[in-house]
């Protein structure tokens, strides 16, 4: 997840603070670095909160201050790492369960915290009902992201489809750098076999989605 909109409200609070403090304006490097160390200040409490904090190289360079827009070298280097981040399963098979995938689709417990630690749990949920409508009738579902209903009739099944909603799934920023969509295999939230059922909740002729 992109940090761009916490360090907005961070920055202009670093920037008060500094403008209070003196008549000269702090230079956006270190703007910046004191920005960093109010957020960590605030959150960093415990180690599981300290390891969300970490960003990688693609969180870096999509966190740019100011929305400012990304060069085609920026964009062509989170590629090639969401591409090399990407696993398969070690079945080979793409396309699982769509009943499973229809309740991992509305689950959404999983990586929270509790008391200082992280929550434990045998298996997370992907609550693509967060951002995305998906079976025709839904009404608790989200709208950030695009309709998701009738995905497969649209689409076919075929195995290129397979494959692009596998990789999809498991990192977007494959595909569109920087995306709000979460990189939900890349970051392990997800295992390759969840995706699997994902996969044919999305494509299956028998999923709701598709009626």
């Amino acid at each position: 997840m992109k940090k761009t909109t916490l360090f907005k409200w961070m920055t202009l609070a670093a920037a008060g603070a500094m403008t209070a403090g003196c008549a000269s304006y702090p230079d956006e490097a270190t703007t910046r670095q004191m920005a960093e160390k109010m957020v960590y200040d605030a959150f960093a409490f415990s180690p599981a909160h300290k390891g969300r904090l970490d960003q990688d190289r693609s969180q870096q360079i999509c966190s740019k201050i100011g929305d400012a827009k990304l060069t085609q070298a920026e964009a062509a280097e989170i590629v090639k790492l969401a591409r090399a981040s990407i696993e398969y399963p070690a079945s080979g098979k793409l396309y699982g369960d769509w009943k499973v995938g229809d309740r991992l689709a509305h689950d959404g417990a999983g990586d929270r915290i509790r008391n200082g630690k992280l929550e434990n749990r045998k298996e997370n949920g992907g609550l693509c009902q967060n951002c995305h409508a998906l079976a025709p009738g839904e009404i608790n579902v989200g709208n950030v992201g695009p309709s998701l209903t009738g995905y497969g009739k649209q689409r076919g099944n075929s195995e290129a489809v397979i494959k692009y909603t596998y990789e999809k799934i498991y990192n977007a920023w494959t595909y569109f750098p920087c995306s709000n969509m979460p990189r939900l295999g890349a970051t392990k939230h997800l295992t390759p076999e969840q995706i699997t059922h994902m996969v044919a909740y999305l494509l299956d002729p028998q999923s709701p989605i598709n009626k």
